[in-house]
This record gives C-alpha cells, sequence and structure tokens, in this order.
C-alpha cells in the first residue's frame, strides 16, 4: 500500500489560531474537505464555542472559520492507514511547517486530539507557540463531550 497524501492547509495572512488533525478520514479524502466525516463533530463543537450557527455547506463553514481567523492542516502530510482511526497509522510523514518561521499572525496552535497533539511536539517549528491540547473531535470520543467541549471552549476563546 503506497502513502495517502492529505488535504491542502486552509490557512490564510490573518490566521491567529491554527487548528492541527492527525490525517483525514478516508470520507474527507473522498470529498477533499476537512472533518467531512458525519460522526465527527469538529463543525458542530467549533461553531457552538465561537457563538455561530453551523452554515452546514463546507465553503460557508470555511468562511466562518476564516472570519475568526482560524485554520485547518493536518500534522501528517502523507501517511498509510488501514481505516479512518489515529491508532491504524502504518507509516506517516510530517507536513512542512518551515512556514511558520515567517508566518506574521499566528499566535496559537492547537491540537484535535492526543496524536496530533504528540506528532506535533515533534516539529521544531511549532515549539516557539503555544500548543493547546484539546479532546479530539472524533466520533469515537463522543463518550467524553463535556470535557471536550469545554477544552474547546477555552482553546477558541481564551486569546494568548
Amino acid at each position: 500500500m503506497s502513502l495517502q497524501s492529505g488535504l491542502a492547509p486552509f490557512i490564510s495572512e490573518k490566521t491567529e489560531k491554527l487548528i492541527l488533525g492527525s490525517a483525514p478520514s478516508i470520507q474527507s479524502l473522498k470529498q477533499q474537505r476537512y472533518y467531512g466525516n458525519k460522526g465527527n463533530q469538529f463543525w458542530k463543537i467549533v461553531f457552538t464555542c465561537l457563538g455561530e450557527n453551523d452554515p452546514l455547506d463546507y465553503s460557508k463553514r470555511l468562511a466562518l472559520l476564516e472570519k475568526h481567523r482560524i485554520g485547518l492542516w493536518d500534522v501528517y502530510g502523507q501517511f498509510q492507514r488501514q481505516g479512518s482511526m489515529d491508532h491504524q497509522f502504518e507509516a506517516t510523514k510530517l507536513n512542512d511547517f518551515s512556514f511558520l518561521n515567517t508566518h506574521q499572525s499566528i499566535t496559537t496552535i492547537i491540537a484535535n486530539g492526543h496524536t496530533a497533539y504528540q506528532a506535533a511536539l515533534t516539529i521544531p517549528e511549532i515549539e516557539s507557540f503555544p500548543l493547546i491540547k484539546c479532546g479530539s473531535t472524533s466520533g469515537a470520543n463522543n463518550g467524553q463531550h463535556k470535557k471536550r467541549l469545554a477544552e474547546w471552549q477555552q482553546a477558541l476563546t481564551t486569546s494568548i
């Protein structure tokens, strides 16, 4: 099995908070959209924390993230995985984060889950940024809803 490639970053020159997942799910890759798996609670959690209604339309979702100066990317740019769960990674290659050395507005990096957090800790360019670990928005983590929502609320609404 060859390595799969992830999605392009959703980052603008105004991005202040960069949310990093591990890698897109099978559904997200098919759709070429971040958090395309309907079981993933990412959009619901983020828009609840931001006090916004989820517009459901993907381009409008991205526009709202941009309005709130939030960007999206994944720690892994290439990976081999059976299924969509993080524990199923067989091989990974980190994305190139060298742009962080010159990006002027990013102030905070938020890791969506343990796998993204652990990988982010190994990326030298991230060392100079506050790195916040939030509970995974994956449907497999729905039993931790209250704790997860509180973590995301703090990460998204607190200025560092």
